[in-house]
């Protein structure tokens, strides 16, 4: 007889690692409104709910750097923002980013530069 499943949320925490502030949007909202954006200082943190096994896809932002992102775990996931972001090739490649576990359910399917919303001096 087969198992009966029963769905399950997990948690994914994104937590601001870096100097710099950071914004994280879901990515079909990116460069439409602002108004869903969820602005992280440094070393603060945001926990989002979402359902196991489902895909999510969300942009994360510091200065002018983007990194797109998709999500689908089967457990509680803690991701550093300066891990989305080390050793990124640009422009928009892949980021090849050993620091985050495959097994996570995180993934980073790309990493660009977006001058047109920059609110932070590159200097």
């Amino acid at each position: 007889m087969p198992a009966l499943t029963q769905p399950y949320e997990v948690l994914l925490d994104f937590t601001n690692d870096t100097h710099d502030c950071a914004t994280i949007q879901l990515l079909h909202d990116y460069g439409r409104s602002t108004s869903t954006a969820v602005l992280l200082q440094p070393g603060e943190s945001v926990t989002l709910v979402l359902d196991a096994g489902s895909m999510y896809k969300y942009a994360l932002k510091s200065r002018t750097k983007v990194a797109n992102v998709s999500a689908r775990s089967w457990r509680d996931v803690h991701c550093d923002i300066s891990q989305l972001f080390c050793g990124a090739p640009f422009p928009r490649s892949p980021s090849p980013c050993a620091s985050i576990p495959s097994a996570s359910g995180v993934t980073v399917d790309r990493i660009w530069r977006d001058h047109r919303f920059n609110v932070w001096n590159d200097s």
